[in-house]
C-alpha cells in the first residue's frame, strides 16, 4: 500500500479534491495543513499549524515547534511527499523532509512563483526546488517561463492539471431547472449575471469593476446583477468590497460566503452569464474552465497564459489592460452574452480532454510514484 503526505491549506477544496482522488485510490494520505479545518475523512492522520514569520523569538519558537511537534511526529517511509504551494518558510525544513520519503514532489500554483518579488523568499524557495525530485505547473507556458528564470533548478519539471469534479456534476444538471437554480442562489432569472472574480483576494480586481460599473448607463445597470464570491480569501478583502458595495444602491449584486460543493459550484457556474477573469497572474483556472464548459462567457486579460485553451475559439473575450474592463464588459451585454450550450461543443471537449481526473491521474501517478500504482 502507497503511503503519502502531503503539505498544503487542508482547506482549500483543491488539496481536498486531490487527497480525496489519491484515498479513492487505496492511498494512505498524511497531511500537514497550513488551514483551520480538521474533520477531513480522507486523511489518515493529520497536522495543523499556524506559522509565525519574522525575526523574533516567537517565530524561532514558532520554528522549533513546527520541526519538533508537526514534522519529527509524521512517519519515516513515505513513497512520497507532495508540497502543494511552494511555501519559502519550508526551506529550512526541506532536509529533514527529504530523510521521510523517497521522492518530493513541489507543485507550483501560480501566486507562488508570479507574484512572489522578495530577494529572500525567491533565495528560500529556491532552496526548495534544488531539494525536491519533481516541479509541477499546470501549462507548459508557466514552466518554460520558470525554466528561462530558474536555470539553475536540475529538478525534472512536469506538466499535470487538476481534474475538475465539478464537469460531471455539470453534465448531470437539467437546464430545465434554471429557474430553480438561480433561487437556490437568491439569483434573479432575468438578468445578465455577472461573476467578478471567484474569491475575496483583490487581485481579481473587484474594486476596479465597482468602481467601473456604478459608471454604466441606467439602461446597461437594469439589465445585469453583479455576483461576488468572497467565501475563500482573507477577511479584510470581503468587508473592504462589501462596504464599497453597500454605497452604491444604482446597482444589484449578490454576496456568496460560503464554501460550495462540487453539486453546488456546478449550479452556480450554469447561473453564470459571465465570469471577469483579471487577476494579473494565473496558470489555468479551474472556474474559467468550468464557467466555459457550463456554456458562460469568460472576460479576462490576454496577458494570462490561455493560449491552449484560446485556439478553440471559445466565448472568451480579451483586453489588453485591466482598465478596459467596463467598455469589454458593456460590449457583453448589450451583444446580449448569456449561459448557453451555442458554439461550446468543441471547447467543452477539449476541455474534459485536459481537466478530468480520468485523464489527469495517469500523468499524477507517473509523477508520484513512476507508474508503480
Amino acid at each position: 500500500m502507497k503511503k503519502m503526505l502531503v503539505i498544503g491549506d487542508g482547506d482549500s477544496i483543491f488539496v481536498k479534491d486531490f487527497i480525496n482522488q489519491y484515498y479513492k485510490k487505496g492511498v494512505v494520505v498524511d497531511l500537514i495543513s497550513f488551514g483551520k479545518e480538521h474533520n477531513n475523512l480522507a486523511v489518515r492522520f493529520e497536522k495543523n499549524f499556524q506559522m509565525k514569520l519574522g525575526v523574533n523569538f516567537s517565530a524561532l519558537k514558532n520554528f522549533i515547534e513546527f520541526r519538533r511537534d508537526i514534522i519529527d511526529q509524521m512517519d519515516n517511509n513515505y513513497d512520497v511527499i507532495v508540497i502543494h504551494f511552494i511555501y519559502f518558510f519550508l526551506a529550512p525544513h526541506i532536509f529533514k523532509l527529504k530523510k521521510k520519503t523517497k521522492k518530493i514532489v513541489a507543485v507550483v500554483w501560480g501566486s507562488d512563483f508570479y507574484r512572489v518579488t522578495s530577494r529572500i523568499k525567491i533565495f528560500l524557495q529556491n532552496i526548495i526546488y534544488k531539494n525536491v525530485d519533481n516541479i509541477v505547473f499546470t501549462n507548459p507556458k508557466t514552466r518554460d517561463i520558470f525554466l528561462e528564470k530558474r536555470k539553475s533548478i536540475n529538478a525534472k519539471l512536469n506538466v499535470a492539471r487538476f481534474g475538475l469534479p465539478v464537469l460531471d456534476e455539470i453534465d448531470k444538471l437539467q437546464r430545465e431547472n434554471y429557474t430553480q437554480i438561480c433561487s437556490d442562489f437568491g439569483l434573479p432569472v432575468d438578468r445578465v449575471k455577472i461573476m467578478v472574480g471567484y474569491n475575496a483576494h483583490l487581485a481579481h480586481q473587484q474594486l476596479l469593476v465597482i468602481n467601473q460599473v456604478i459608471n454604466f448607463n441606467p439602461n446597461i445597470l437594469k439589465k445585469i446583477h453583479l455576483v461576488f464570491p468572497l467565501g475563500y480569501g482573507n477577511k479584510e478583502s470581503k468587508k473592504l468590497i462589501v462596504d464599497i458595495l453597500k454605497k452604491h444602491n444604482n446597482i444589484q449584486y449578490t454576496v456568496l460566503d460560503k464554501f460550495y460543493n462540487f453539486q453546488e459550484v456546478a449550479k452556480l457556474r450554469l447561473n453564470t452569464d459571465i465570469l471577469i477573469n483579471i487577476q494579473p497572474t494565473d496558470q489555468f483556472s479551474g472556474s474559467m474552465q468550468e464557467t466555459l464548459y457550463a456554456g458562460g462567457w469568460v472576460l479576462t486579460g490576454a496577458w494570462l497564459p490561455y493560449e491552449t485553451i484560446t485556439q478553440f475559439k471559445p466565448k472568451m473575450v480579451l483586453i489588453d489592460m485591466k482598465e478596459d474592463v467596463g467598455k469589454a464588459l458593456i460590449d457583453l451585454i448589450e451583444s446580449n452574452a448569456k449561459n448557453s450550450l451555442e458554439n461550446t461543443t468543441v471547447i467543452k471537449k477539449y476541455i474534459r480532454n485536459e481537466s478530468s481526473w480520468s485523464n489527469n491521474i495517469v500523468i499524477w501517478n507517473h509523477i508520484l510514484f513512476s507508474n508503480s500504482l
